[in-house]
This record gives C-alpha cells, structure tokens and sequence, in this order.
C-alpha cells in the first residue's frame, strides 16, 4: 500500500508502508545540481537537505557512472 504525504505547496511525496519516501526524478537532479554548485561535502549537503547520507550518495555515484 502507498499513501501521499503533502511535504510542500506544489509536491506530493509517495510513501510505502515501510515510510519509505519516493523521490521524483526532477527534484533529484535540482537537488544533484545544487550540490555541484554547492561546494559543501555530500555528507554536509545530505544533513541540510534531511537526507539519509547513504541515499544521497548513492545518488551522486549513480549520476557520475
């Protein structure tokens, strides 16, 4: 089963029923992109963001292969 979660005024964020969030493509690579302008570590920018460190730079690695 999957239920909605309002996160924000224009995104609705999937969730299973573990409360495992989905994020959408388009908002993963503006967040890529901020990162890459950002200059912080992953680690750093992941904390900012409230995201897991491991999802994020899972992310990233997949981005740069």
């Amino acid at each position: 089963m999957t239920t909605l979660t309002k996160t924000d005024e224009i995104s609705i964020i999937k969730t299973d029923e573990v409360g495992r969030r989905q994020t959408p493509a388009a908002r993963r690579e503006r967040l890529l992109d901020e990162f890459d302008r950002s200059g912080l570590s992953a680690a750093k920018f992941a904390a900012l963001t409230g995201l897991k460190y491991s999802t994020f730079a899972a992310w990233v690695h997949r981005r740069r292969r």
